[in-house]
């Protein structure tokens, strides 16, 4: 079974699995990927990003979650954005676990998550380490999971990456809650930390090494904020985003335009200069 595959859970490491939500849009690709960790004969399981509060979605989580009697022990959020943490309170309604987030407003009978913690959780194998990644957003985490319930990185066999690191094409750094230069560290933490480990994302398929990908999203950021330091230079430091933009992005889909503003004003603010 390959990527996309909805309403279906789809294996991908020893001890996860996905569950694709039908809710295509130009930034979420073919949909959310809501995790299930869970090693075969494990009596527990854990829900990673529940996804929108889809009914149907919803549903099959709890009967893929729970198949042969299993609890669901957890839900986990990697941040607080409504594709992949609104049907959080819903599900946890479903099947009685906690939601835990890294921000205590979205954590639902459970505490917040800290930065480096293991969870161990009775009848589940594998051990979920927590990696505080922000940039994205400034609540955004990622989960490695250990098969063997370790905490060294000798039996990591993924790390959930949320909207931190996509499966294909780029992703959108939030103007509100989001920040250039935490989301640079992350990068430089996952290009530590994933080298030979699969990637699984929050969109998109998922990769064999993440610390490919999270050097290739270091190298293309790097380079866009050069390109908008020469910008600046060339056309002054009156220029607006929209001249930027047309200066950096040749013939640029009207449709992806705005997209393209929001990164440059990023890029602005991490330069200082708006």
């Amino acid at each position: 079974m390959e990527h996309p595959a909805y309403s279906q859970l789809r294996p991908v490491t020893p001890s996860t699995g996905v569950v694709l939500c039908d809710n295509p849009s130009y930034q979420a690709l073919e949909g959310t990927n809501s995790w299930i960790i869970r090693a075969p004969g494990d009596t527990a399981s854990v829900i990673v990003d529940p996804g929108p509060q889809d009914e149907g979605h919803l549903n099959v989580l709890w009967r893929k979650a729970s198949e042969g009697g299993a609890e669901v022990a957890l839900i986990l959020l990697t941040h607080h954005h409504p594709d992949h943490a609104d049907g959080a309170a819903r599900l946890r309604q479903l099947v009685g676990a906690p939601v835990r987030a890294f921000d205590k407003r979205y954590c639902l009978g459970g505490e917040p998550l800290v930065d480096g913690e293991f969870l161990h959780i009775d009848g589940l194998t594998p051990s979920i380490e927590v990696l505080a990644t922000p940039g994205h957003t400034d609540d955004s985490v990622c989960f490695a999971v250990h098969t063997d319930g370790g905490d060294t990185d000798a039996d990591v066999e993924g790390i959930l990456t949320g909207d931190t690191i996509a499966g294909r094409h780029t992703t959108m750094i939030s103007e509100t809650t989001g920040d250039l230069g935490d989301y640079l560290e992350t990068l430089r933490l996952l290009a530590r930390r994933g080298s030979g480990v699969r990637l699984l994302p929050g969109h998109g398929p998922d990769r064999d090494d993440t610390a490919e990908l999270a050097e290739k999203y270091l190298q293309r950021r790097e380079h866009r904020l050069r390109q908008v330091t020469a910008a600046l230079e060339k056309l002054g430091e009156d220029a607006t985003v929209g001249q930027i933009v047309d200066e950096i992005y040749i013939d640029v889909d009207p449709v992806l335009r705005d997209s393209a503003k929001q990164s440059t004003r990023v890029a602005l603010r991490h330069l200082g200069a708006l």
